[in-house]
């Protein structure tokens, strides 16, 4: 006796009416079954792989009031993991003449594919109607791991029908290249899934030459099954192939994954060769005052710190005297903006200015708390624009040849290889897994294609100059007090530190030393460096240096005003908090949203059956 534990095949088929003239019945389903027939060829293909041609009689017996057009047939389209061909071969009625229907592959809520067959006619039918369906299907055998043998394992009508049968028969021929492999073990199994309930009688008859098995079950209830089992000596079927070789699908999939990680590689290379940017500096020298002439969204552009730009701005606006940086009391991180002047200021500041203040009045604020998708989107215009800008200072070059185009074009002939190859194997079921893998590689490979070679705006001399002096800033920003005061002191440092003044902002002499500079003097050097601490997220411990020098002088700033009186520790959290809140809020990003066996040891439902309803 042999036990078995392989996968049902049937499924819940929900019945669906057709629309008529005629009254709407209440439930088609509502009929049932007298009998089910299902005659079986089990044959060998030349490979020496497993047939089936299965002809199906279903009896069903409608009720005389106009409640249902026919029935519809759904059949496994797969069996124990892979595809079977299924092919319809004809639909008639007992006597073979044709009767229309219709198929659709697949439907919701099952386990595995199957292929709808609705018959049905255009008026209603009533009593006794008769459907035979001729149908096709290959390597429909199974081999279990817990028995030696080779079985023809099929489900007759399913495990998918609401209906009840009065009797289900079955009967199995043979090829006459597969009697002498017959080992004689054969089982039948009726009820519902995973039943172990024999059937019946199950029987071999027929001559030593031509055998056939019958089986049959009656007045089964619904969902309830009739199993067939029959055993055959370990070699008699090939297996299907599903091996990587078995159709051409998992190499064209291959190919593409392979042609689409070469692009990739190509496009690195040329990305770290051809198209990389200037060197710059071998070492980076301390600087502490800020570019000139340069604002904080194209500084952000050339030291890829873009997505903090917004926030440096502002708080240059600040120190420049342009806004003033008012802390709402009573409420975490609740800053407003309030309009003083637009002088000194470039094209694209005075820009960002006009959207902040429409009307540019002295005194006019900006709750920065209110969210504003349009202000958005006017600064991540400013964002896109600070590029162009980087481009017309010669900062940055395009590299537009046509080799990335060329690039291009082949990432996605080799994304749409890998997967019109894998898709079409895993829809074989060959190769494996490895076809997934095609997928990823590939995918991947094309991202990382566009990423090298997209948008490609490398740094200049001029740009990589403007890089390094900016990377010497932040150095600046994180050295010790001591060390930013030797810098200051020193030849150089006195040297660098000539620039032309805002007319009401005294700055350090020419040749003056940080010794002989009065602490108010370093605020305002240490103000101008601010913005440029919050591009590079050194804001909370840069606006502690100013808060010390602050304490110092006996000042405070005149472009933040806080809740209450000043105090040194309040105004480095509020700073850090004004530099997150404003990355956060307005990066530039517009957000919005939206509501949203044989022997014994098998069961019912181990085969290939299906289900049914009616229509």
């Amino acid at each position: 006796m042999l036990a078995l534990a392989v996968p049902t095949q049937a499924a819940v088929l929900q019945p669906a009416s057709i629309s008529s003239s005629g009254p709407v019945a209440q439930d088609v389903s509502d009929f049932s079954f007298e009998s089910f027939d299902a005659r079986y060829q089990l044959g060998l293909d030349a490979d020496g792989r497993s047939t089936l041609t299965t002809v199906e009689t279903i009896v069903a017996r409608f009720p005389e009031s106009d409640q249902n057009h026919g029935i519809r047939r759904a059949i496994p389209t797969g069996y124990d993991g892979h595809p079977t061909g299924l092919v319809i071969d004809s639909v008639t009625d007992e006597n073979g003449t044709p009767r229309s229907f219709d198929t659709e592959s697949g439907s919701e809520n099952r386990d595995q594919e199957f292929l709808d067959v609705t018959i049905a006619a255009d008026n209603f039918v009533h009593g006794a109607q008769t459907y035979v369906i001729t149908y096709s299907q290959a390597n429909v055998t199974l081999y279990p791991s817990d028995a030696d043998t080779e079985q023809f394992y099929w489900d007759v009508n399913g495990t998918g029908w609401d209906q009840t049968f009065g009797l289900v028969t079955a009967t199995v021929q043979f090829d006459p290249a597969l009697v002498d492999r017959l080992n004689g073990q054969i089982s039948c199994y009726r009820g519902a899934e995973r039943s172990t309930t024999p059937c019946e009688s199950i029987r071999m008859s027929g001559s030593s030459t031509e055998p056939t098995v019958s089986a049959q079950a009656a007045d089964l209830g619904a969902r309830e099954n009739l199993s067939v089992v029959v055993a055959f000596e370990p070699g008699t079927f090939v297996p299907r192939d599903d091996s990587f070789t078995a159709n051409a699908l998992p190499s064209i999939g291959l190919l593409g994954a392979i042609l689409a990680l070469m692009t990739a590689l190509a496009a690195g290379f040329l990305r770290a060769t051809r198209w990389r940017g200037a060197a710059g500096r071998f070492t980076i020298i301390a600087e502490y005052l800020p570019p000139r002439g340069i604002n904080l969204l194209t500084s952000g552009d050339v030291v890829g710190a873009s997505g903090k730009a917004i926030a440096a701005q502002f708080i240059s606006f600040a120190v420049r005297g342009n806004v003033r940086i008012l802390d709402s009391s009573g409420q975490k991180n609740h800053f407003l903006l309030e309009f003083v002047h637009a002088n000194g200021v470039d094209e694209a500041e005075s820009r960002i200015l006009g959207k902040l203040f429409p009307g540019l009045q002295p005194g006019d604020r900006r709750d920065l708390k209110k969210k504003s998708v349009t202000l958005s989107k006017a600064l991540q215009k400013e964002r896109v624009a600070a590029r162009a800008e980087s481009l017309r200072l010669g900062l940055r070059e395009k590299k537009n040849d046509g080799l990335r185009v060329g690039l291009f074009v082949l990432a996605v002939v080799s994304v749409g290889l890998a997967f019109v190859g894998s898709l079409g194997a895993l829809v074989t079921v060959v190769g494996g897994a490895w076809p997934l893998l095609f997928i990823v590689v590939a995918v991947i490979s094309a991202v990382g294609t566009f990423i090298f070679a997209g948008n490609l705006r490398p740094l200049t001399e001029s740009g990589a100059e403007l890089r390094d002096y900016l990377k010497g800033v932040k150095l600046y920003i994180g050295l010790a007090e001591a060390d930013r005061l030797r810098v200051l002191q020193s030849p150089a440092g006195a040297e660098r530190s000539v620039y032309r003044p805002d007319s009401d902002r005294p700055d350090l002499a020419v040749g003056a030393s940080a010794a002989q500079a009065p602490s108010v003097q370093l605020v305002k050097l240490y103000e101008r460096v601010l913005p440029l601490a919050v591009l590079f997220g050194q804001e909370k411990d840069w606006s502690g240096v100013l808060s010390q020098y602050y304490a110092e002088s006996g000042s405070q700033p005149d472009w933040y005003v806080g809740a209450g009186m000043f105090q040194a520790a309040y105004f480095v959290g509020a700073i850090s908090s004004f530099s997150t809140a404003t990355t956060a809020s307005w990066s530039g990003s517009a957000t919005s949203s939206a509501s949203s066996g044989t022997g014994g040891g098998g069961f019912s439902g181990g085969g290939g059956g299906g289900g049914g309803g009616g229509v």
